[in-house]
């Protein structure tokens, strides 16, 4: 039937997310999730959706049930073979700074590595172990987070800390994102519109916001993990070590638990004391709800902050990028977040800006005497198929 079949992995903790691709091109979207306590799996093929429910609530079976959905409705004959899966890896460590070939020592590895990060690692683990079974015949390839980051210059590296301990424990601020970042250069540099020092700024559930000097990364927010930076919808961002031992002391938590605390019951979520989604953070705050400002507020602040840190790197900056889930489409957002950069030459056309709400193409929200100001959509699946089958053809 084809080619090329690559089969995409994205998993999240709360979610499965898969993508097929036959010849370069995406043929289906797939998604699982719990509602109700029940698996349900959608699948959207040639502008249609299609939903499926499982009788329990085990998102680990999901790879398992990917195959007969794309039999089911015909995208896939019994007889098709894949030829390759890709999987997002988001790890600190210098091996996973490249792609490679999924092997059991790359999943001990991995082992090795939840055990000092187990939220951002454990389920694109778990994914692997699950892949491995069902599909005991098909290449898997380990798509690295923060290769886009691997240009850092040394400096943009290092913490302040021994260099040589540094060094022995792989402790550097990798980045991550950057299979989303690479994707947005890939756009500008196609639509033939990328300037030579760009930020980008990536605000969904995890938020960053990156240098980008030449078409390569020269500073980013996120750290030694995606913690460190920005506020995000349930991550608290940057915060001084001291401050989250004393959490740790008062709360009797173990390191496991401390991590679970900055990272799922932080950000947005901590601060509002009542939801990470902005849209209701929006609403709740019309209503008068001081804490949700507060949230609101914050997150714009640190955003504002880490664009002028960004610029600061490059000397300059030439054009501004917002993408994912709340880039793409807060409206609101956006229009804070540029209220206080005029001193960069940034200045919103609201008018733009109300238009630009996921948009196909690629939207400029500025106004006529102001730098660009871009909407690009993501696009963390193509890059993803497009590196699994480069490292296939190239091996």
């Amino acid at each position: 039937m084809a080619e090329s079949i690559i089969f995409i992995v994205n998993p999240g903790s709360a979610s499965r997310k898969y993508a097929l691709y036959i010849n370069g091109v995406k043929k289906a979207n797939l998604h699982f999730e719990i509602v109700d306590e029940k698996v349900v799996g959608e699948l959207e093929y040639d502008g249609n959706k299609y939903s499926e429910k499982y009788d329990d609530a085990n998102l680990a079976n999901a790879p398992h049930r990917t195959l007969p959905l794309l039999h089911k409705y015909k995208i896939l004959n019994e007889s098709d073979k894949i030829s390759a899966i890709g999987i997002r890896i988001v790890a600190p460590s210098k091996r996973f700074m490249q792609d490679e070939l999924v092997t059991d020592e790359v999943v001990s590895v991995l082992e090795d590595l939840s055990r000092e990060s187990p939220l951002h690692i454990k389920t694109a683990l778990l994914e692997i172990k699950q892949l491995r079974i069902r599909f005991p015949e098909t290449p898997i390839i380990a798509v690295s987070d923060s290769a886009f980051h691997a240009t850092k210059p040394a400096h943009a590296r290092y913490y302040a800390i021994d260099t040589k301990l540094a060094d022995k424990l792989e402790i550097e601020k990798y980045g991550f994102h950057g299979v989303s970042i690479r994707s947005i250069v890939n756009k500008l540099e196609k639509g033939d519109i990328l300037l030579p020092k760009t930020v980008i700024c990536h605000l969904g559930s995890g938020c960053s916001v990156t240098a980008v000097e030449n078409g390569k990364s020269v500073e980013t927010t996120m750290g030694y993990s995606p913690l460190e930076g920005v506020v995000m919808a349930t991550r608290s961002g940057s915060i001084d070590v001291s401050a989250a031992l004393a959490i740790k002391r008062d709360l009797g938590f173990s390191p496991g638990e401390l991590e679970e605390f900055l990272f799922r019951k932080s950000g947005l979520l901590g601060l509002s004391g009542s939801s990470d989604d902005i849209r209701q953070l929006i609403a709740s705050e019309a209503k008068g709800d001081a804490r949700a400002k507060l949230a609101l507020d914050i997150f714009v602040y640190r955003i504002q902050q880490a664009i002028g840190q960004m610029a600061a790197s490059m000397n300059g900056v030439s054009c501004l990028v917002f993408t994912g889930t709340v880039g793409e489409r807060s409206i609101t957002i956006r229009g804070r977040i540029l209220e206080r950069l005029g001193y960069l030459g940034f200045e919103i056309s609201p008018k733009a800006n109300e238009k630009a709400f996921e948009p196909v193409e690629i939207a400029n929200i500025a106004n006529l005497s102001s730098k660009p100001v871009l909407v690009v959509l993501t696009d963390e699946a193509a890059e993803l198929a497009h590196r699994t089958e480069k490292y296939i053809k190239n091996k």
